[in-house]
C-alpha cells in the first residue's frame, strides 16, 4: 500500500533556509539543459527585489517573493556522481529535478553581493570610530551570502566547495586546481570566485571564454544594478531604488544590522551624499546593499517538493510544467470583464468590452518569450497605473491582478467598467503605435494625427521621447491619444501641442540636471484632483502646460540666464546623448552661419533649412555625434579642452552630427586634418576638390580616399558650415567650444520656451 503523504515532501523555506543545510551540495544530472537564464529573466528579478524592499519601506512586513517550485531528489546512491574524487563528496546531495536556473543564479547573485560588501567595507578605516560595528555587520552578512554559493566540506584547501556542479563535467575536489575540476561555467565561476575569497585574492575580472556570453552579461547587468541603481540610491534619489534613509525608516532595524544601532541610523538620517569618503556616504551605502541582502536570503522563497524518486519526480515536474506560459495578470483579469458584460450585455463578442481587450491583446501579439511578455505585461501595467491615478503598481503577479481587480469592481455602474476597458485599450494601442512600433523611417507621420499642422514635427518629437526611454511622457501622451482615437474634437491638435510641451519639459529639465525628481513631476499631475478617475476626466492642454511650467519654476529651471549656466556645465555627450543631439538638430534648423562670429550659427528665414524632419532624423548621415576635439588628446589640442573640472570636450560646443562610418574614420584627427575632412562634406566642386587634395599633400596630411567619398555622399551637411567658416588658421580650442556651446544653449532655449508657451 502506497502511502502518498509519505510519496512527496513539500514544504516552503526561504533562500536561506533552503541553502544553509549542513553539508549540502546541489548535483544537476547530465540531462539537464544548460544554464539558459538571459537578461530578460535577470531584469525581472532584479525589479521584483527593487519593488519588494520599496514595499517594505513603505510598512509592508508581510512582503515576500515567491520564486517558484523547486524539485529535488536526495542522491541515496552517492556512486551515481559522477566524476567523482572520493574525499570530497559532500554529506548530503540532492539531485536537481527542476529549479537550477534560479539557484544558480541566486548562487551568483550571492557572490557579487560578497563582492561588493568586501568593496564597501574596505573603504572604511580605523580612523571612523564605528569601523568595529559596521565591519562586524558586513561579516555577518557575508557569512549568511557564503552558504548560498558555496558548501562547507570541512577538509581540504579551502574548506568551501561550489554549492552547484554539474554531472559528467565537474567534481567536488578536495584539493584540485578549478578549471580542471569545475569545467561547467557555473561551478566553475563558484570555484573561482571562493579561491579568490578564502586565498585573499584580487577579484578576476570575467573569463568570456569559460564562462559563455549568457553568463558573462549576467553578471555584468547584476553588478552594473548593485553599483549604478543600489549603492547610489541615496545620490541618485530616482524610484529605481530606495535610499537608505527610507529603508530604516520601514524596515525593523534587527532586519539591517540585528539589533536597534541609533548611531548609525543617526547618521544615515544625516542624508549624506556628496563627500564619498565620510562614514555617512558610506553606511548609506552599505544600508543599500544590506536591504538587498535581507530581501534576497529573508524574503526570497521557494516551495521544495522532494518526491521520494526520480519517477515521481519527473511526473510532478511535467505536471507542474503542463500548462507552458505563465498567464499574466491582465489575462486573469480578463474572465472577471467578460462576466461582467454577459451579465450586462448577454453576450461579451461584439461589445466594447471586447474591442478594448482585443487592442489589449493587440499589444502583446510579438511578445515571443514568457521573458518578454512579463517585463511588457510589467512596463505597460506600472506605465498605465500612473496615467490611471498617478500611482505606482509593483511588478508583482498577485499585486498587479490585485490593481485591476479591485479598480474595475470599485466603479459603481456597469457603463464606467466599460469606460476603464476602454481607457485602458486605448492606451494599450497608443503605448503599442508609439513606444513600441513607431519609426518613423517611412516618413509616415504617427497614425491618426498626419495632414495637421506640425504633425510631422511631433513624430519627430515622439522618436526623440523614445530614444530618450523617457517612458513617463507615454503617461500623459496616452491620456491625449485617446481623445485622437474618439475622434474628440480638436484632439489632433492638442496631442501635438501636448508632445510639444512634454518634450520641453524634459529637454530644459535634463540639459541642466539629472533624472532625480523627473517621475515624481508626473505622478504630482494625475494626482492633484484627489478623485478617482472616471470616463469624464478630459485633461486641458493648458492644465498639463501651467504645471510642469511650475515643476521647472520649483526646480529654478524657468529662468534663461540661471538655466544657461547650468545647462553650459550639464549638456554634455557623457551626460545626456539624446538631449545633446536634439539640441544639435534645433540649432541647425533654419540657422545660417554667423558672419559676424566665425564658428557660430544664427537664426535665419523660417522654413529656410528645415532640420526637424522624419527624414534627416532618421537619416544614417545625421545618425552620430561626433567629437570634433575627440575625446583622448594626442597633443594636437588646446590643453584647455580637457581640463577635469569643466570637461569642454564633452560639452554640446564641441559635437557635431556625422554618420557614423564617417565619426569612426575622422574620430582623432587632428584640427588641420580634420578640417579638411569637413571641407569635404560641403564641397562638390571638382576643381576645389582638387586644391583641397594639393592643399592636404603640401602640409603633409594624408586623406584616406575611401572616407573622402563617403563624405561626398553624405546628403546633408548645412549644419557643418559655420564650422567650415571657421577656416584651418583659426584653431579649435576653448574659446570657440565656449561660444558655440552658450549660442547652441541660447537658440535650444528659445525653440523651447516657444514650445512650452
Amino acid at each position: 500500500m502506497i502511502n502518498i503523504e509519505k510519496a512527496f515532501v513539500t514544504e516552503n523555506r526561504s533562500v536561506f533556509d533552503f541553502f544553509q543545510q549542513p553539508g549540502m551540495g546541489f548535483y544537476i544530472p547530465l540531462y539537464q539543459r544548460e544554464y539558459s537564464w538571459d537578461t530578460d529573466n535577470i531584469e525581472q528579478l532584479l525589479e521584483d527585489i527593487s519593488k519588494g524592499i520599496e514595499r517594505l519601506a513603505e510598512g509592508n512586513d508581510d512582503e515576500i517573493r515567491f520564486l517558484g517550485t523547486i524539485i529535488t531528489v536526495a542522491e541515496t546512491n552517492k556512486n551515481n556522481i559522477q566524476p567523482q574524487d572520493t574525499q570530497a563528496l559532500p554529506a548530503r546531495i540532492d539531485k536537481l529535478i527542476d529549479g537550477q536556473q534560479r539557484l544558480s543564479t541566486i548562487s551568483i547573485f550571492a557572490t557579487l553581493l560578497y563582492k561588493q560588501l568586501s568593496i564597501i567595507g574596505s573603504k572604511l578605516t580605523v580612523n571612523h570610530i564605528e569601523h568595529n560595528e559596521l565591519s562586524e555587520i558586513c561579516e555577518h552578512w557575508k557569512e549568511k551570502l557564503i552558504v548560498l554559493f558555496s558548501l562547507d566540506l570541512g577538509r581540504g584547501t579551502p574548506r568551501r566547495k561550489p554549492k552547484i556542479i554539474r554531472g559528467q563535467k565537474d567534481k567536488w575536489t578536495r584539493d584540485g586546481n578549478v578549471d580542471s575540476s569545475y569545467l561547467s561555467p557555473i561551478a566553475n565561476y563558484l570555484g573561482a570566485f571562493i579561491d579568490q575569497v578564502f586565498n585573499k585574492k584580487v577579484f578576476n575580472g570575467l573569463d568570456k571564454n569559460r564562462l559563455g556570453q549568457n553568463i558573462t552579461q549576467n553578471i555584468k547587468t547584476i553588478e552594473n544594478w548593485l553599483k549604478s541603481k543600489v549603492i547610489a540610491a541615496h545620490v541618485l534619489n530616482t524610484d529605481d531604488f530606495v535610499p537608505a534613509w527610507q529603508i530604516l525608516d520601514g524596515i525593523d532595524e534587527e532586519h539591517i544590522w540585528l539589533y536597534e544601532r541609533p548611531l548609525l541610523k543617526k547618521l544615515v538620517n544625516e542624508k549624506e551624499i556628496n563627500k564619498k569618503s565620510s562614514i555617512g556616504f558610506i553606511i548609506n551605502e552599505l544600508v543599500q546593499i544590506f536591504s538587498v541582502c535581507h530581501y534576497l536570503t529573508e524574503r526570497c522563497c521557494f516551495t521544495i517538493i522532494q518526491p521520494s524518486n526520480d519517477d515521481w519526480a519527473f511526473d510532478m515536474f511535467q505536471s507542474l510544467n503542463a500548462t507552458g506560459t505563465p498567464l499574466t495578470a491582465i489575462e486573469t483579469f480578463k474572465p472577471a470583464v467578460v462576466l461582467e458584460t454577459q451579465e450586462n450585455e448577454n453576450e461579451f463578442k461584439g461589445s466594447l468590452n471586447e474591442k478594448g481587450f482585443s487592442k489589449i491583446e493587440e499589444l502583446f501579439k510579438k511578445s515571443l518569450t514568457a521573458q518578454q511578455k512579463s517585463k511588457l505585461t510589467n512596463d505597460f501595467l506600472a506605465s498605465f497605473a500612473v496615467a490611471f491615478d498617478g500611482s505606482k503598481l509593483s511588478s508583482h503577479f498577485s499585486q498587479q491582478r490585485k490593481w485591476l481587480d479591485r479598480n474595475f469592481k470599485e466603479f459603481e455602474n456597469y457603463h464606467s467598467k466599460t469606460a476603464f476597458v476602454s481607457f485602458l485599450g486605448n492606451y494599450a494601442e497608443f503605448y503599442r503605435i508609439g513606444l513600441l512600433e513607431y519609426d518613423g523611417k517611412s516618413k509616415e507621420h504617427i497614425p491618426l494625427i498626419s495632414g495637421s499642422a506640425d504633425s510631422e514635427l511631433a513624430s519627430v518629437l515622439v522618436l526623440f521621447l523614445k530614444e530618450s526611454n523617457h517612458k513617463m511622457a507615454w503617461t500623459i501622451l496616452g491620456h491625449f491619444y485617446k481623445e485622437v482615437i474618439v475622434g474628440s474634437k480638436d484632439s489632433v491638435q492638442n496631442f501635438i501641442e501636448i508632445t510639444k510641451i512634454l518634450v520641453s519639459f524634459y529637454s530644459i529639465w535634463r540639459a541642466a540636471n539629472n533624472n532625480s525628481g523627473l517621475d515624481n513631476v508626473y505622478r504630482a499631475f494625475f494626482k492633484m484632483d484627489k478623485v478617482k478617475w472616471n470616463e469624464n476626466r478630459c485633461y486641458s492642454v493648458d492644465e498639463v502646460r501651467q504645471h510642469f511650467k511650475r515643476a521647472l519654476k520649483e526646480a529654478e529651471l524657468d529662468d534663461y540666464l540661471i538655466w544657461s549656466i547650468r545647462a553650459f556645465a550639464k549638456l554634455k555627450y557623457n551626460n545626456s546623448y539624446s538631449v545633446c543631439k536634439l539640441s544639435l538638430f534645433i540649432a541647425s534648423h533654419d540657422t545660417i552661419p554667423d558672419p559676424e562670429n566665425l564658428g557660430l550659427v544664427k537664426k535665419g528665414v523660417n522654413g529656410s533649412n528645415s532640420y526637424l524632419n522624419l527624414e534627416k532624423w532618421n537619416s544614417s548621415d545625421l545618425n552620430t555625434i561626433e567629437h570634433v576635439a575627440p575625446r583622448k588628446n594626442d597633443g594636437n589640442w588646446d590643453e584647455n579642452l580637457y581640463k577635469i573640472e569643466n570637461e569642454l570636450f564633452q560639452s554640446v560646443g564641441n559635437l557635431t552630427l556625422l554618420p557614423s562610418e564617417i565619426n569612426s574614420s575622422a574620430g582623432n584627427k587632428g584640427w588641420p586634418e580634420k578640417y579638411l575632412y569637413f571641407r569635404h562634406l560641403s564641397e562638390k566642386d571638382p576643381k576645389i576638390l582638387l586644391e583641397l587634395a594639393d592643399n592636404a599633400k603640401v602640409n603633409g596630411i594624408k586623406l584616406s580616399n575611401e572616407t573622402i567619398q563617403k563624405l561626398q555622399n553624405s546628403n546633408y551637411n548645412d549644419h557643418i558650415l559655420s564650422i567650415i567658416k571657421l577656416g584651418e588658421s583659426n584653431m579649435w580650442d576653448a574659446s570657440i567650444v565656449e561660444s558655440r556651446g552658450k549660442r547652441i544653449i541660447e537658440i535650444f532655449w528659445n525653440k523651447l520656451s516657444s514650445w512650452l508657451g
